[in-house]
């Protein structure tokens, strides 16, 4: 008698512990469908939030994302100037700047070669606002996010784009502006930091 009660017991924790992972991973996809619409269907483009943080900052964009903070969506721009980072966070309804979190002085926080890093994006001749459209153009689709990478010593920029329920990450070289690579992510699901 007791095996008989433990068995359907077992069987219904089972079911519920699969029931709620499916349920976390719907959610975790429901979250990616709402950034990539709140995207999709803001006011101000991509390469206007890259506009007004390099304004704001006089640094040059190096990535691009969207985040949820405090209920609402905002595009988060990072920015490297000669001494400095930044995050600068850009309303998407009026294109705005809401605030900027500067990180404080490179050589307070860096090494050299650190500081080294920071400073190709800088001196890369296709610019993060550059790439993002060469990657719309490319697939046909919208960016959703972008940054400037290095990849075993390449410089290149990574732009993740929506089109037709799928997104593509497309590879540019940072030095000519050329597409190296697009790979479609499976699922539709983009890349999170």
């Amino acid at each position: 008698m007791f095996r008989s009660k433990i068995l359907p017991a077992t069987m219904a924790a089972v079911i519920v512990l699969g029931a709620s992972g499916a349920a976390f991973a719907a959610t975790g996809e429901n979250e990616d469908s709402q950034e990539i619409a709140a995207v999709l269907g803001a006011k101000t483009s991509i390469a206007q939030a890259i506009a007004a943080a390099e304004r704001q900052t006089g640094g040059r964009a190096v990535k691009i994302d969207f985040e949820k903070e405090k209920g609402a969506y905002l595009y988060e721009v990072k920015t490297v100037s000669k001494d400095k980072v930044a995050e600068v966070f850009v309303d998407p309804a009026s294109g705005q700047v809401v605030r900027t979190d500067d990180e404080g002085l490179i050589s307070k926080i860096f090494d050299r070669e650190d500081q080294d890093e920071f400073s190709k994006p800088a001196a890369s001749s296709t610019t993060l606002a550059a790439a993002i459209a060469t990657a719309e153009q490319h697939t046909g689709g919208k960016a959703i996010e972008a940054s400037f990478d290095n990849e075993d010593g390449a410089m290149l920029f990574e732009v993740e784009v929506t089109r037709d329920n799928a997104m593509h990450k497309v590879v540019i070289d940072s030095a000519n502006g050329k597409v190296l690579k697009v790979a479609t992510a499976e699922d539709g699901e983009h890349d999170k930091d």
